[in-house]
């Protein structure tokens, strides 16, 4: 993997450091908005939207919101358009859309305290038929259209404000569940009418301070089922969970939450698309919906790879701790305002460098000053970390072709990097650059659907859209959590992959343990592969040889807490013959364990195969191990305490005359972590999270196995 030469000529005048740009919203959709000049004109954009034609029209004063949203399901029932016109006339523009609708029937919503009787003229005039549901007040009209509805279910919500109504309206219309409307008392014609219909299911929306259980219940009348939340957009959440089962379209409506009006004509036309019904703030999502949306999501862009320079703003210092996490070990703290290099990002955790030492920090106490512009080794066979900008300086790592890595500098043709926590210098002929704040590769969103915004810019905000759209950041915190990854695409192999980093949870490898359980242990621990050789890659270039040194690092550390005495092949990227060649390495592994006599050897590798399916844990022992039966035993703890408590597939305990195994003349296992050539597994194996509780499976195996050696 060295290059004996190396020519090239550059001319480059880079900008290395680029401004921070914050990250956007993890939402990315296709968006759509309906609107018009004002409410007439959106439900106007709503009809085109959803019909050439119609039998059947229902025509809404423009302020009567709690009719209109009652008359959802029965609006869906009849596949008929809600329009809305001024209470006095026909709107012109109405009149255009009947014209083109066509109806057989309009239905006027309401009295004529609502819809006046120049209505009715108007639509005589104009020789269309109509017909008139109303009653004395929202309760007797929604009972009305109610009537108008063969359901066993029935659907409560307070008529005194429109968004529990409105939450429900896209399931009723769907399911063709009637909406009555109540108040903190029951309306006694809305009494009678449960009393007459005693429907075998009633589902309440909103909680217990808009519709009293004493309501129903003092009329003999139960709740079956109540959704409900702290606020109106809880409360839709919850509807819309509920409804999954009623949802067919990758589609949603974004409604306002605070403007009723857009948002009436847009419940029959989510209800026609078997879509979910959300609302929204004017200027932002607010978190329960927006975690629905985020849910909803199939694919999404590629991560962004995240490297710069930052200030810790963290009063006193900030921990660098050992894994992403809360729990990891704390290594030193950095002072406040302190300048840190990142270099990597998992989560809401960053990975630097800190007086030499490599780990985690919580990225809320780091302020992002400059982002560093990334590279990508280009070389074939890989490419050389050097200590200094020079051919003739010592090489430090190998990095593996399509590595990414962070430029931090740049001199005579040499860019400095840091790559698996060292920091040196590579040939900048043999890495390709790329800006940080290059556009998002564009991606077929089609498999979200698309998020239609009903009502204009004033009504819901351009900024809202863009959040939708993934163009700016929602103002937040909960909105800006770590979400599961997505792919890019559904028809990408790794789709089925998929792997969330924070879904890992670190394990106390202590918890339950007798402190000094291994004193007067000796053991040898063995990370396979390293310097020239890197073991299997995965597709994600990811070495073999860093993991495993990383496990056997973790790994020593417990064990020498535990009181073993621990020795390692090797502690850093090198080979562990003085000359490398792959027999002379394996030699030099058994050399050193037939002269140090550990009372264990254990040897830590990930398992490929073509078939990037298979994936699993295995760990073998050798028949012709002078110590096979104890190997044996050995290795069955290790397997049984690997596969429990990392929750991989069992690939079971097998035997191979490895070399390492075979020839080591103390009880001896090869543990095959998993799979580095499965997506899924790979993703894992780099996590220092997974890492450490593999180290931990391992010293729980030790111990199973020392146990077992007492048993009778």
């Amino acid at each position: 993997m060295k290059k004996s030469t190396i020519a090239f000529s550059l001319a480059l005048i880079l900008l290395l450091f680029m401004p921070f740009i914050s990250q956007g919203s993890p939402l990315v959709y296709n968006t759509e908005r309906l609107y018009g000049q004002d409410r007439i004109g959106t439900a106007l954009a709503i009809s085109q939207k959803g019909w050439t034609s119609a039998q059947t029209v229902i025509l809404c004063e423009g302020t009567d919101y709690p009719d209109s949203i009652a008359a959802a399901p029965f609006a869906a029932s009849l596949d008929a358009p809600i329009l809305l016109t001024g209470g006095k006339s026909l709107d012109n523009r109405v009149v255009a859309e009947l014209k083109r609708l066509q109806p057989q029937k309009v239905i006027l919503l309401g009295g004529q305290s609502r819809l006046t009787s120049q209505v009715e003229k108007e639509l005589n005039d104009l020789s269309f038929s109509w017909e008139r549901i109303g009653g004395k007040n929202r309760y007797e009209t929604s009972v009305l259209l109610a009537q108008r509805i063969n359901s066993e279910s029935l659907i409560i919500a307070n008529g005194d404000n429109f968004p529990d109504a409105l939450s429900a309206a896209s399931y009723a219309g769907i399911k063709q569940i009637p909406i009555v409307l109540t108040s903190k008392t029951m309306p006694q014609v809305v009494v009678d009418y449960c009393q007459q219909v005693q429907p075998a299911q009633i589902i309440v929306i909103g909680g217990e301070q808009v519709v009293p259980t004493e309501s129903l219940t003092a009329h003999d009348l139960n709740i079956t089922t109540r959704l409900g939340g702290s606020n109106r957009y809880e409360t839709n959440a919850a509807v819309v969970k509920y409804m999954k089962d009623a949802i067919e379209s990758n589609d949603q409506f974004l409604v306002s939450g605070q403007n009723f009006p857009d948002a009436v004509a847009g419940t029959v036309l989510a209800a026609k698309f078997k879509a979910p019904l959300l609302l929204t703030q004017k200027e932002d999502i607010p978190p329960a919906v927006y975690s629905l949306m985020r849910q909803h999501m199939k694919v999404e862009p590629p991560a962004k790879v995240i490297s710069g320079r930052g200030i810790v703003t963290a009063s006193g210092a900030l921990n660098l701790r050992d894994i992403p996490s809360t729990s990891g070990k704390v290594l030193l703290s950095i002072p406040q305002g302190a300048t840190v290099e990142i270099t990597a990002q998992q989560g809401e955790w960053y990975q630097t460098t800190y007086q030499n030492k490599t780990g985690w920090i919580f990225g809320n106490y780091v302020k992002i000053t400059q982002e560093f512009k990334q590279g990508e080794v280009n070389a074939s066979i890989g490419l050389n970390l050097r200590q200094s900008p020079s051919l003739s300086a010592q090489i430090l790592i190998t990095l593996p072709a399509g590595a990414k890595i962070p430029i931090t500098g740049q001199q005579d043709g040499w860019y400095k990097t840091i790559y698996q926590g060292t920091t040196g210098w590579v040939s900048a002929e043999y890495v390709t650059v790329y800006d940080p704040n290059t556009a998002t590769p564009t991606i077929d969103l089609t498999p979200n659907g698309k998020v239609f915004i009903l009502g204009g810019p004033g009504v819901i905000s351009e900024t809202t859209q863009k959040i939708v759209e993934g163009k700016t950041a929602s103002k937040y915190k909960d909105n800006l959590k770590a979400f599961p990854p997505l792919p890019s695409s559904l028809d990408d192999p790794d789709s089925d992959s998929l792997y969330d980093p924070t879904s890992e949870i670190l394990l106390d490898p202590f918890q339950g343990i007798s402190p000094g359980i291994l004193q007067g242990k000796k053991i040898l621990i063995d990370p396979g592969h390293g310097g020239p050789d890197p073991g299997a890659i995965g597709k994600q270039k990811t070495y073999e040889k860093f993991n495993n040194l990383a496990i056997a690092l973790f790994l020593r550390d417990i064990l020498t807490e535990a009181g073993a005495s621990v020795s390692m092949t090797r502690e850093s990227d090198v080979s562990v013959a003085p000359v490398y060649t792959q027999t002379a390495d394996l030699q030099a592994r058994v050399a050193l364990a037939n002269s140090i006599k550990p009372d264990l050897f254990i040897s830590i590798h990930n398992n490929a195969m073509t078939n990037r399916d298979t994936k699993g844990t295995s760990t073998f022992y050798s028949l012709e191990n002078s110590q096979k039966n104890h190997s044996a035993l050995l290795a069955q703890a290790l397997q049984n305490k690997l596969v429990s408590t990392l929750n991989t597939t069992n690939k079971g305990v097998r035997t191979a005359n490895f070399y390492v195994l075979k020839h080591t003349q103390v009880p001896a296992a090869l543990i095959e972590v998993a799979y580095i050539s499965n997506p899924y597994e790979e993703a894992r194996l780099k996590n220092p999270i997974f890492q450490k509780n593999v180290a931990t499976a391992i010293f729980h195996g030790i111990i199973q196995y020392y146990d077992s050696l007492d048993r009778p």
